[in-house]
């Protein structure tokens, strides 16, 4: 388990602790509520309704699985309610997804799609009742707050296990039944706990008992608060990844959406008119990947409206390793400081990860998956070493184009105020 933040607990126990403690068996629980929907603070009643996200929200779900994506561990189980403004964030995880409904919100029955003010003008008496006693009070046609506790607990029962790590995306109501069951609070206090929009909640459960370790924080605003640099002014972005992860598609739909150039391979050019890669030296190497970087660059600084290039200069510096080019070592050494300066001057880095798509034989790449996956360990090492953590954005592991192309255009606009925590009330969101 990774090192805990702060004075969390983090799982390992000293010597001294582990002699005595019941079972040293531990599940970490991330309970991750969705972003911003659409007119979040009209106070309408959603309830189970499949209410679409805000530009916001979606701006929240991109940084918020930038920040969780590296820190899942390798046997974290991913679930989520099937409703669309939990869907797009679980599906930015990277990692297989179990969509159940018993992970749904509140089922506010007649009441969906009416403001508050609306329901208590026509219904003042009921409205009282249900506030007066909300933990069993159903709304008509609806299910009370226990009633979603059960289906809540029936699900965590079904899936929850000894040991490991398990991300629920879900809702407010859902989060507060859980973290209720597992503290032994009453549900009539459940309106005391309120994470945020775009929040994690982090419960540690043992045979012990359970230890919240933050709830309901934003952590992935306190990173970009600090270190995100700001996506302002003409965009300047550079697609990186080895050959057949999307790279010049996903760079010319963004081009359009942007409304700025795509700045072309031209290794790829040349091979489709016939050029001959085998029967270059490695001198022949090394100019004619100095000639390309020079020649992008010299695209780029004519770009005063912005780019999307389809390769970062960092790319360059993983061609130069990968083709055994290190030979000179001070030539080589001189060669990766110059990239690794270039690409100080992108606003975004979109690295494309490896393996998402099915390599197809087009004539001009390697079909070899180690071919390509060497090129892209050394280009994401790279890529760690020389770049702003803040400056990289991974493009969703996923073959979904449309997911990919909202993915990059929501980071872009991450840098927007977050709107601040809202009071909720059940069913609300």
């Amino acid at each position: 388990m990774r090192p805990a933040s702060g004075q969390a607990f983090d799982g390992r126990f000293d010597p001294s602790a582990a002699r005595i403690v019941p079972s040293r068996a531990l599940i970490e629980v991330n309970l991750v509520r969705h972003g911003a929907v659409q007119a979040l603070d009209s106070r309408v009643v959603r309830g189970q309704l499949d209410s679409a996200l805000a530009p916001e929200g979606l701006r929240q779900h991109a940084a918020l699985a930038r920040w969780l994506i590296p820190r899942l561990r390798p046997d974290t189980r991913v679930f989520s309610s099937d409703l669309v403004r939990c869907r797009d964030l679980a599906e930015r995880l990277g990692r297989p997804v179990g969509f159940d409904a018993r992970l749904r919100e509140q089922h506010m029955g007649a009441w969906e799609g009416r403001s508050w003010q609306s329901i208590t003008e026509d219904d003042p008496e009921r409205v009282r009742a249900y506030w007066s006693d909300y933990a069993k009070t159903p709304p008509p046609g609806g299910e009370s707050l226990t009633e979603l506790a059960q289906r809540g607990q029936g699900f965590w029962d079904e899936h929850s296990r000894n040991d490991g790590s398990i991300v629920l995306v879900t809702h407010i109501g859902v989060i507060r039944s859980l973290v209720c069951h597992w503290f032994g609070l009453p549900l009539d206090s459940a309106l005391r706990l309120s994470p945020a929009t775009a929040s994690v909640t982090q419960v540690l459960l043992s045979e012990a008992g359970a230890v919240l370790n933050s709830l309901g924080e934003r952590p992935w605003t306190f990173e970009a608060a600090a270190a995100a640099p700001s996506v302002e002014g003409p965009p300047r972005l550079a697609l990186s990844g080895s050959a057949g992860t999307g790279k010049t598609t996903l760079g010319r739909r963004l081009a359009q959406e942007l409304g700025v150039p795509f700045l072309e391979e031209r290794m790829r050019a040349r091979l489709e008119a016939g050029f001959d890669l085998h029967r270059l030296s490695p001198e022949d190497w090394r100019q004619l990947i100095r000639s390309d970087w020079e020649a992008q660059r010299r695209e780029q600084e004519l770009c005063a409206q912005g780019f999307v290039a389809d390769r970062s200069s960092l790319d360059y510096a993983a061609f130069w390793l990968h083709y055994h080019l290190h030979e000179d070592s001070a030539r080589t050494a001189a060669f990766i400081e110059e990239m690794a300066r270039e690409a100080q001057h992108y606003q975004r880095i979109l690295l494309c990860p490896h393996g998402a798509l099915p390599l197809v034989d087009d004539g001009v790449r390697s079909t070899n998956p180690w071919t390509q996956l060497r090129f892209q360990s050394i280009l994401e090492g790279l890529i760690r070493r020389h770049a702003d953590p803040a400056q990289v954005f991974a493009v969703p592991d996923s073959a979904d184009f449309g997911l990919r192309v909202q993915a990059v255009l929501a980071e872009l606009g991450s840098g927007a105020r977050a709107p601040q925590p809202q009071k909720q009330s059940p069913g609300s969101s």
